[in-house]
């Protein structure tokens, strides 16, 4: 081979190999980093099935919803929160880092648009329940970018966490914060395996309301083996009153309903729980219910409450577990809910465990 063809069999051979590399480059997952003269950004999947792509790492960013905040924080990244929501901030011993009269909004439906703004924030993140197509019309124009993260989903859990652990470059963190809590998941599903299902009634903080298929709540009865009395049924909502009546004909095995302190805003929860008298009350006002005297639950003094604050944490697996506990205390002897939630707050929020929000305290070894 000439010099001259050996030139030209050298160009053509960098050539291909530049053709080879380019093409493996286009099978690399969207959630890869791009770098070069522009900005570092990463593009993620939010649980809006949503294509985002964000500064990386996020410095600065605004949060609606207190579970979204929880499960920031215990990514590690909570100091890169510069606003939340009135709904967060309320609670002045769990969140005293933010102040409740200079917030984002009430909450994930209640925006101040002009409020976000002058904090600058790079991104707003809220939850699927909230406002989101039209937070990202009103906060295009000033390059704030949106990201939909629902605390609350359980079921997209550990997605959830990688888009935070990634967004925030908090990875080791979040794979950390989703093994530890995969852990008691995977041990319920093979203690309850072939386990004939008991029957479960999930009532919300309002009487007579339960949750229908598609809603978060049904899902955490899902994850604990139980079965909600009303599968099967077609409801306009995923959440809806229902005919106490129905109940005492279903009759459940487990009754748990959802209780708050009096002072926390309605829906949210405190760090603080209810006091004592209150879950008392409470528990003897659903037993006292015309012909609930009848239901197996009550019968067998299978009443129980967990806490708006207690059930939430991180997307409600902590409500699942205790939950899972509370059905099959017989089943699920090595399962410890109240360390599980221990670990939840003082590993991962920083915060000193604290009963009283699962009541009465399932019983362990």
């Amino acid at each position: 081979m000439n010099q001259k063809n050996k030139r030209l069999f050298l160009v053509w051979f960098c050539t291909m190999l530049l053709f080879v590399f380019a093409g493996c480059n286009t099978d690399k997952s969207k959630e890869e980093i791009k770098s070069g003269s522009e900005a570092k950004t990463v593009t993620i999947t939010d649980n809006a099935g949503r294509t985002v792509e964000v500064p990386f790492p996020l410095e600065r960013v605004v949060v609606a919803s207190r579970y979204n905040n929880e499960l920031i924080r215990a990514c590690g990244a909570i100091d890169k929160v510069v606003g939340v929501d009135l709904n967060t901030a309320q609670d002045r011993e769990y969140w005293s880092d933010f102040d409740p009269n200079n917030t984002i909004g009430k909450g994930q439906n209640e925006l101040n648009y002009e409020k976000i703004i002058e904090l600058k924030p790079q991104a707003l993140i809220l939850p699927k329940n909230g406002s989101y197509k039209e937070a990202e019309e009103k906060l295009s124009q000033f390059d704030i970018k949106v990201i939909v993260i629902s605390g609350y989903d359980t079921e997209d859990f550990e997605n959830q966490i990688k888009n935070i652990g990634k967004i925030f470059d908090k990875k080791e963190k979040a794979e950390k914060f989703i093994a530890c809590f995969k852990e008691p998941l995977e041990y319920i599903n093979k203690q309850l395996k072939g386990v004939e299902k008991r029957k479960v009634y999930w009532e919300d903080i309002k009487d007579y309301r339960t949750s229908f298929e598609g809603d978060y709540y049904y899902k955490m009865i899902e994850l604990s083996g139980g079965e909600n009395i009303f599968a099967g049924e077609q409801k306009a909502a995923s959440s809806a009153e229902i005919d106490p009546e129905k109940v005492i004909i279903k009759n459940p095995d487990v009754i748990v309903k959802t209780v708050t302190p009096k002072a926390a805003l309605s829906g949210t929860g405190l760090y603080t729980a209810p006091t004592l008298e209150q879950m008392n009350q409470t528990i003897q006002d659903i037993k006292k219910r015309p012909g609930w005297d009848e239901i197996t639950a009550v019968k067998n003094d299978n009443v129980y409450l967990m806490t708006q604050f207690g059930h939430g944490g991180a997307s409600k697996l902590i409500g699942s577990v205790y939950l899972a506990k509370w059905i099959y205390p017989d089943k699920l002897q090595d399962l410890n809910p109240d360390e599980i939630f221990r670990k939840w707050l003082e590993d991962f929020q920083g915060f000193k465990y604290i009963d009283g929000h699962f009541y009465p305290a399932p019983k362990t070894k």
